[in-house]
């Protein structure tokens, strides 16, 4: 029996969890989560409020407790005492064999009780969780433990293996799997000329402003362009400044977050896909990209930056153009040669399904992790 957990199972952007739920031990699987947000859709046994910090009873216990994790923040993250029996007991319960445990954090999280219950850890990261850690942080700390303790060390990217080596991951631990996604759920766009789609969180290291910025230089060589953009947070003011310093009320959209339906129907139209990811000041990147998948299983070409692992993601000229990270010129002019070459454009876009449905599926994706956690002989399917 596999277990996998996660924050919450309802995230817009994290279409690669549900994935692992539904397709690598499917009818063999529970839940742990820190909220049930989304995890009673997939029909299996559900352990919520996972966190390690349960609500105080009284004056004399808050202290304690305040005391007990200032003290255990610097041994490990790890869930201790009822907690940790909890988790125990239910892994104990269901016959698990093996945990996945989705971000770094939650595999600290889940670290002694994996081990005091006989678990194979697995632990998957993603991004954040790796690029804004420093060797020698107390989060480096407790990576240490928990690269130790696990059976194996998951990243979506070569790039993102490369940290977590750095961070002191034993090689022989880390596995390079990337995400899948279902491309029978995206249909072939109709290519409408000059319509350009951005989709993401507006937050510093999608940097959402500078894809304005590029598109405002690319507005003056063909006025009749037009950008839709779906996302939300904390970066939408600094979007509606750009968009009202360059004058482009009447030609970018501002769609906020939206479901998948919505985000589908408008990669049913675009011509390009962009997205100008950047390094965060604080570290913050991005590993994979997901929405760069999705633009490529839509046909469709996508201008991007040279980020993390993007470059394993898009093939560089062949189903899309890579620029440097600010480089907001150079964007512009990858975004007018695709314009002007409606050809090269549409041929970028096919080569993009094509890459997607050999190296990018969900059933790919499953395959490698099963082989990885040890459960595809087992596995009924």
């Amino acid at each position: 029996m596999l277990a996998i957990f996660a924050n919450n199972f309802d995230q817009p952007s994290e279409t690669f969890i549900r994935g692992h739920v539904r397709h690598i031990a499917p009818g063999r699987t529970v839940l742990l989560c820190r909220d049930d947000s989304g995890a009673t859709e997939f029909g299996c046994p559900v352990l919520s409020d996972v966190r390690g910090n349960a609500r105080p009873r009284g004056a004399i216990e808050r202290v304690a407790n305040g005391l007990r994790w200032r003290w255990w923040h610097y041994i490990a993250p790890a869930l201790r005492g009822s907690d940790e029996a909890r988790v125990r007991t239910y892994l104990q319960r269901h016959g698990v064999s093996s945990m996945l445990a989705e971000y770094g954090p939650n595999g600290s999280l889940l670290r002694l009780a994996c081990k005091r219950a006989g678990v194979l850890l697995y632990v998957h990261f993603h991004g954040f969780d790796a690029t804004m850690v420093q060797r020698g942080s107390s989060t480096g700390r407790h990576y240490q433990r928990l690269f130790r303790d696990a059976a194996g060390i998951i990243a979506p990217s070569h790039f993102l293996a490369g940290r977590l080596l750095a961070l002191g991951c034993p090689e022989g631990k880390l596995h390079v799997s990337p995400n899948g996604i279902d491309p029978d759920m995206f249909s072939e766009t109709a290519r409408v000329a000059g319509q350009f789609l951005a989709v993401g969180r507006l937050v510093e290291k999608k940097a959402p402003h500078l894809t304005i910025r590029a598109f405002a230089k690319v507005r003056k060589h063909r006025p009749d362009c037009t950008l839709d953009i779906v996302g939300d947070g904390p970066l939408w003011q600094a979007c509606v400044d750009e968009i009202a310093n360059n004058d482009l009320e009447d030609c970018v959209r501002l769609h906020g977050a939206q479901g998948s339906d919505f985000v589908q129907k408008l990669l049913g139209k675009a011509e390009i896909f962009v997205q100008h990811s950047v390094t965060a000041l604080n570290g913050d990147m991005e590993s994979f990209g997901v929405s760069l998948v999705e633009a490529m299983a839509s046909s469709i070409p996508v201008v991007a930056t040279d980020h993390n692992g993007f470059s394993e993601t898009v093939s560089n000229g062949e189903t899309g153009l890579l620029v440097a990270e600010h480089d907001v010129n150079g964007m512009a002019n990858a975004m007018i040669a695709l314009l002007e070459n409606r050809p090269r454009a549409e041929a970028m876009g096919h080569a993009g399904r094509a890459r997607v449905k050999e190296r990018f599926t969900h059933d790919r994706t499953a395959a490698r992790l099963r082989k990885i956690l040890g459960i595809e002989v087992t596995l009924d399917l």
